[in-house]
């Protein structure tokens, strides 16, 4: 007898509903990748000198990661006991679904926003419920609407903010309006946290029904070898414990390199200045090609309206020179692409470019 899916596979996961990440034709040019939010820099000294000098990759990290915990605890001035790890964000997100998600939850979310969580949520079997943002060029949170959905089968409000794909933040009295009024957790992804000059943390601490969430991604350069943290409520630590991965998920050289680059904090916090400088440098030129509008941001990042009815066609174009650029499938930003911040000579070279895909691009399309 075949294998039939329906007999093995939940119910509720779609086959089609993965996040994806697409990688378009670069014409044989070497990619500058200006889509994924990464870093432009290399790992910090201190990190750089952890990595060639780990030798122990035959034993296991820490059981429960208590270094890298304690590093990240003293970096935002909280109880380390509180810090849940992660082999980057998702999987922090993952250990919060497998805790507290059962089948016909409702998650509350903002569209549009970090793709990752619908389809993580769904895939534990939540009622992902979206409460959109406003339109451009505010992308505003909708407090009131959110509190109105909120109902007895709401387990969580995920909050992304500063908002990843728009960039804004949102007002820190809207969320403390959100937190007040509502019993049910409320998780606040501040992933670009260190780009915006708002912390989230003692939320965190003054509410017991908060979750911050981190990254070492973005700010410390380190998306490659995957740590993410959170900050959860202290009452419900013995279960989200026991629901997290042995290890935390976390590989030993990867909770090296993130606690030695902790160590490292004033080179840290250097790049990242020297990616907001850059960031309002690009934002500035932008807006001086007619009919482009770079909208504020408090990220890495820079989401830009083109002069055109769906922009993929100019990221096609784009990545044939080599300049990867994201692009969303979502009504608000259809005529948007989304830029990470890398290198001066790279934002040069892809204005250029721009300028000439923009001037060739047909009049019917604008």
């Amino acid at each position: 007898m075949p294998l039939s899916p329906e007999r093995v596979i939940r119910r509720h996961i779609e086959p089609s509903d993965a996040y994806e990440r697409y990688e378009p034709d670069t014409g044989g040019h070497e990619p500058v990748r200006l889509d994924w939010n990464e870093s432009p820099f290399g790992l910090s000294p201190r990190a750089q000198a952890t990595l060639r000098a780990f030798e122990t990759g035959n034993r296991y990290p820490s059981i429960d990661q208590a270094p890298l915990r304690t590093a990240l605890g003293d970096y935002l001035g909280v109880d380390p006991d509180r810090v849940i790890a992660g082999a980057g964000l998702d999987d922090v997100i993952n250990t919060l679904a497998t805790t507290i998600i059962e089948q016909g939850d409702e998650v509350i979310i903002h569209e549009p926003t970090f793709g990752v969580y619908r389809s993580l949520f769904n895939l534990h079997g939540a009622t992902v419920v979206n409460v959109p943002l406003g339109p451009t060029p505010d992308f505003s949170l909708s407090v009131d609407g959110i509190l109105g959905a909120i109902n007895e089968r709401t387990k969580l409000v995920l909050l992304c903010n500063p908002n990843n794909p728009t960039g804004n933040l949102f007002p820190r009295d809207d969320l403390i309006k959100i937190i007040e009024a509502t019993s049910c957790l409320v998780a606040i992804d501040e992933a670009y946290a260190e780009f915006s000059g708002t912390s989230h943390t003692d939320l965190a601490l003054a509410y017991d029904n908060v979750i911050t969430l981190r990254t070492m991604s973005k700010f410390a350069g380190l998306a490659g070898f995957r740590v993410g943290y959170g900050v959860f409520p202290e009452a419900l630590m013995p279960w989200f414990r026991r629901a997290a991965p042995a290890f935390f998920n976390v590989s030993a050289p990867a909770a090296e390199v993130a606690i030695a680059s902790l160590a490292d904090l004033d080179h840290l916090h250097a790049n990242a200045e020297r990616i907001i400088v850059e960031r309002e440098r690009l934002s500035a030129l932008l807006n001086e090609i007619p009919g482009v509008l770079a909208f504020p941001s408090a990220t890495n990042f820079v989401l830009v309206s083109l002069p055109v009815e769906d922009a993929l066609t100019v990221v096609t174009s784009l990545a044939r020179h080599g300049l990867l650029v994201r692009h969303f499938n979502h009504p608000h930003l259809v005529q948007c692409i989304r830029i990470s911040i890398g290198l001066p000579e790279h934002h040069d070279r892809l204005l250029d470019v721009l300028r000439r895909v923009l001037e060739s691009t047909p009049e019917d399309q604008t």
